[in-house]
């Protein structure tokens, strides 16, 4: 059973890490990760890490700023932009407890994995809507890994990376379920992210035009009821 307990935890953007993730040269499966860039008016300045989607469209991590060919915006932290790919990646959602591996490229560009397990908890974001939940796991990540594709042992995709929470700002008496972890990665799950995309279809089929939410203020875990 999932926990959503109270939670005031301070928790960050990737500009840092919370372990050593490990370097890899190659994978059949990780490879499927790719890095993007930024365009106008920061052109290749910027640069976040990606995985495919479906044949046309991939998704990364909405904080990195000036991405290019963006179609639609998340409400939580993720875009959906377009690119074409062959080989698209296999997806579902994950199991609490099950072994995971956080994927993306270092700000050199260098690929790398954190090993780790899903935890049962889930923690919400200050500046998103109440209605979208963030699930964690205890793999290390690092700089240049947001929106970098969260491995499952058999090859599926369960989520995307998006930021970390600092293990001394958490409060065990509201949040007991983080207390003692040696580290906390947050990645936005599966569910979370085809929320977005059955969102994106149905504006598009309405022909609506997706609107940009409000930017995000600081990943701030706010206090959740039970």
């Amino acid at each position: 059973m999932k926990t959503i307990a109270p939670c005031m935890a301070a928790m960050m953007l990737l500009s840092g890490c919370n372990g050593v993730p490990t370097s890899y040269v190659s994978d059949p499966v990780y490879s499927q990760a790719f890095v993007v860039t930024s365009g106008a008016p920061l052109p290749m300045l910027l640069m976040a890490s990606a995985i495919q989607w479906n044949e046309d469209y991939a998704v990364t991590a909405k904080h990195t700023p000036f991405l290019r060919n963006v179609v639609h915006e998340g409400l939580g932290d993720v875009v959906f932009f377009k690119h074409k790919a062959s080989n698209v990646p296999d997806w579902r959602q994950y199991v609490p407890g099950e072994a995971v591996t956080a994927v993306g490229f270092n700000s050199f560009m260098m690929p790398m994995q954190g090993k780790g397990h899903a935890l049962a908890s889930l923690v919400r974001l200050e500046g998103t809507p109440g209605s979208v939940f963030y699930s964690v796991h205890d793999g290390p990540i690092t700089k240049g890994m947001s929106g970098g594709p969260v491995f499952a042992d058999d090859g599926k995709v369960v989520g995307i990376n998006v930021a970390i929470i600092p293990t001394s700002e958490i409060d065990a008496g509201k949040r007991p379920d983080l207390a003692g972890k040696a580290r906390i990665s947050v990645f936005m799950s599966f569910n979370e992210i085809d929320k977005e995309w059955r969102r994106f279809k149905y504006l598009t089929a309405h022909k609506g035009k997706p609107q940009a939410p409000a930017s995000i203020k600081g990943y701030v875990a706010v206090a959740a009821k039970p």
